[in-house]
Parts: structure tokens; sequence; C-alpha cells
């Protein structure tokens, strides 16, 4: 940071109850800085809430640990979400500089069929903008934006959250793009602003073991808030169209013999999340393993394993080709509570 930004910008590290010294790291930033200590790790959107709560700017911008800065344009960032009033994300790319999933189009309705079907390498630039918008080089209007860079003017966060505290870890992206939607936030993919490297999913690797071990959570949590701003029937029909992508990716990978660990695991990500019930109303997962908690009393014990159904376990046994793998993630995603109704 200190390679790229002026050092006039504020800075605000939050930590959340970690097992290293960030404070020490702090002390090498040249501009006006502020640490904020947890006492526990309250997860990733209830710390992002205690950073902006402490900013003191018109514009916040909520950045992970685990992003790289490739050159300035963090301030042009923070200029255009001030322009526009919204949220507003930059250019994310993974390690090898290839282009990063990082917004999103409409996640129920005909798109997310049309995302399945249309590779998004060879759609047009209208059908891109509301499948893949991640692929473009313009600024355009997105459902949402991911968590590990989003920009904002600061009042409008705090009126947002802008996280869910109940989302402990993946999915409160979505929900922030959906609850913005619904309260008249602008949402921009801008591009050509700013560009930063996203390393990923180490938090995934603690939690969980491996990279792709968060599928599972992140598909209920994602679930969890399609069906509170869509409903029941219009979340359902998205995840069918999500799961029947996946998939189709994974055959089209597997017989061009292109399929690597990440499409296996996505698509087992999604597969396992069909051994949960789904949520009803405002419901929401808060901690991986927890549960669906409701506000009626009730606690769903809900876990994360492949599908049992004789024919989804042989297609997805031909798919990967591979049986001890296939042994390994039922193994690795196996329950650890039993799945029954119980009282809180």
């Amino acid at each position: 940071m200190n390679a790229h930004l002026d050092g006039s910008q504020e800075l605000i590290v939050v930590d959340n109850a970690s097992s290293d010294s960030p404070e020490e790291a702090l002390e090498a930033w040249r501009g006006p800085c502020r640490f904020v200590a947890l006492d526990e790790n309250v997860g990733f959107g209830a710390a992002n809430n205690a950073g902006v709560r402490q900013a003191t700017g018109a514009v916040t911008v909520m950045l992970n640990p685990d992003t790289e800065l490739l050159d300035g344009g963090l301030d042009r960032l923070a200029s255009v979400a001030g322009e526009l009033g919204g949220l507003v994300g930059p250019r994310v790319l993974n390690v090898d500089r290839s282009i990063q999933a990082s917004a999103s189009g409409p996640e129920v309705g005909i798109w997310p069929w049309v995302r399945a079907v249309v590779p998004g390498v060879v759609a047009p630039g209208a059908v891109k903008a509301r499948t893949e918008p991640s692929r473009l080089d313009r600024r355009t209007e997105v459902t949402w934006l991911t968590g590990a860079c989003i920009a904002g003017p600061t009042e409008v966060l705090r009126r947002l959250g802008p996280f869910d505290p109940a989302l402990h870890m993946f999915g409160e992206d979505v929900d922030l793009g959906l609850r913005a939607a619904a309260a008249g936030v602008g949402r921009w993919f801008d591009p050509e602003s700013c560009a930063i490297v996203h390393h990923g999913q180490g938090s995934s690797t603690l939690v969980y073991g491996s990279r792709e071990g968060w599928r599972a959570t992140g598909t209920l949590n994602w679930r969890a808030a399609v069906r509170r701003a869509y409903g029941a029937r219009r979340e359902t029909l998205g995840w069918y169209a999500l799961r029947f992508n996946l998939r189709l990716r994974l055959v089209a990978k597997t017989l061009l013999r292109r399929a690597t660990a990440g499409p296996r695991c996505r698509a087992g990500g999604v597969v396992g999340s069909a051994g949960s019930r789904a949520p009803a109303g405002a419901e929401v997962l808060t901690r991986p393993g927890q549960g669906w908690v409701g506000g009626g009393g009730w606690r769903f014990v809900t876990f994360a394993r492949l599908s049992r159904r004789p024919v989804c376990r042989v297609a997805f046994s031909v798919l990967c080709q591979d049986a001890k793998r296939i042994s390994a993630m039922r193994t690795a995603l196996r329950p650890r509570f039993p799945r029954k109704r119980i009282r809180r």
C-alpha cells in the first residue's frame, strides 16, 4: 500500500482475534491509521462492520487482507463510488493474473439459465452484462460484488450494515448486494478504475482444510440470502439453475479432458448442499455446521454431503473418474451432527 498510495488515506485495520500481530505491520503505514482489536472472531461481515463504524472519510473501501494492489486505483475507485452514490467494485484478478469472477448478474429469473448454457467467453456483451459481468472491460450495473473489495459512501454502508453479522463467513457479499438493491442503492462493476489481485480462500483452508472446502457452506448461505430477498420458489429455481450450470461445465470439461479439482469441488459443494433443507423466510446460516436458525425457536441442524441417490452418485463418480477422490470428498463432507430437528 505504501508503494501505490500517497499516505493521505486513513487506514483502519480490524484484528478479528488473529494469532499474529497486525498492529506491528500497521506501524509501517505512512498515513493516518486506526487499529481495532476484537476479543473474538466475530466473522467476516461483523469485523468489516466494526471497521466501517470507525471510518471518518466520506467514502470507505472495504479491502480483504489477502489482496494485493497493482497501482493507485483505490483512490479512483473511491472517487467513482462517491460520484455514483452506491457500491462499486474493481477488476479482481487471480494470482496468475487471470480474471476472477467478482461480480454477478441476476440470481433469479431467466438469466441464471442463460448463464448455464451460454459460456461467458462467447457471449455477446449485452448477455455478458447479465450473466458474467466481470468479463467486461467497461462499467456496468450488477446484482452483487465480491466482498474482497467494495467501495461506497460511508453513510450508505452504515445504513446497510454493511454486512449481516448473522452470516459468519461466505455469502455475505451476495446478501449485501440483494439488500442494497431492495434499498435502492446501485451496484457497479468498474474495471477501468482499479484492478487488484485476490489470493483468496485462505480462511477456507484454515476452517475446512482445503481451498475448496467452503463450497457447501457458501452455497447454503447463498440460498439463504436469495430466499430472503426473493422468496422460496424463485430461490429454488435459481438454485436448480446454479446446479445445472456447474454440472454442465463439469461434463464439458471432463469430455475435453480439462476437468481439474476446482470444477469438481464446485459441483460437489452444490450437490452437497442438496442434502440440507433450505431455509424458509428470513432464516440464515450463522456459522459453519451450526444450522439454519429461524425466529420460531427451532433450529434445523443441516450438513453438507454428496447426494446419496444412486443416479446422482453414479453420475458424479463417472464425471470425476476417480473413486478415491469421491471417497475423500465424502469423508471431508461427512456430517458432524445428526440430521434431526432439535429444540434450541
